[in-house]
């Protein structure tokens, strides 16, 4: 694509380790990831990587304890607070603290009926969970953090906290908010990509752009390129797919729409 100008290789490929939600938090790229060598199995141990995007380099790396076993999605709302969606929990993060005291940093939340974390994104003082359907639209979740922040270690997040609900496509993996309060939804399978540009008020679909095969998260930088992360090729998939296990930078402007 011509408009990527940045691609990173995915840390951990040869130990199994399968990418899925990215974010951006105090100058680093964060991902998320399970691991697992079989391709019928999609869930396993969860990590979050740390990676300088400058240099690809990875700085650091902490696991992420069970229910996680998806590790779906990444968002970061300020305040030094990472969070991890997972298929049926959330988990809130204190960067600060979790290198040095990983067990006193995390805080785990069920998610009630009718929320599934397949992804997650980030926004100020809130974040995004969205769900992942292949038949029928899915849904997101806008929940600020003063309603999480209410919460007890082990309660029930559920959709009646969110500020905003809203219908998104099918197939969705991963999203992000633009500059101008666009979202962005990224649906994928493991032979094919897209960018879905949403006014979210509606819901609207005003763009579509072709995406690399397997793109999972998404997240938007402060100069308004697009960080996207992929899993076709991760060592899972089977090797007649796509291969672009790779986190990759586009700029948007550069983006030409599908038909």
């Amino acid at each position: 694509m011509a408009a990527i100008d940045r691609l990173i290789w995915m840390p951990g490929l040869d130990a199994g380790w399968n990418p899925q939600g990215l974010t951006l938090a105090e100058g680093s790229l964060f991902v998320s990831g399970y691991q697992s060598n079989e391709p019928s199995k999609h869930r396993g141990p969860c990590r979050i990587f740390r990676i300088d995007p400058e240099t690809g380099a990875e700085t650091g790396h902490f696991d992420v304890p069970p229910p996680c076993g998806h590790a779906g999605g990444l968002a970061y709302a300020g305040g030094g607070k990472l969070f991890l969606a997972d298929t049926h929990a959330l988990f809130e993060i204190d960067l600060d603290r979790v290198w040095n005291m990983p067990g006193e940093a995390l805080r785990f939340f069920q998610l009630g009926r009718g929320l599934k974390g397949a992804f997650a994104i980030s926004d100020k003082a809130a974040i995004w969970i969205g769900d992942y359907e292949e038949e029928a639209p899915a849904k997101i979740f806008k929940f600020d953090l003063a309603a999480i922040g209410s919460l007890t270690q082990g309660a029930s997040l559920d959709p009646g906290k969110a500020s905003v609900a809203a219908t998104i496509p099918t197939y969705g993996q991963g999203g992000a908010i633009d500059p101008s309060g666009k979202l962005w939804i990224s649906r994928s399978n493991i032979g094919w990509g897209f960018l879905d540009k949403i006014n979210v008020a509606g819901p609207r679909l005003e763009n579509r752009y072709a995406a690399p095969a397997g793109t999972e998260g998404i997240a938007f930088d402060e100069n308004g390129r697009l960080w996207g992360v992929a899993e076709a090729g991760a060592r899972h998939q089977p090797l007649h797919y796509p291969f672009f296990p790779l986190i990759f930078r586009l700029d948007p402007g550069r983006l030409a729409p599908t038909d």
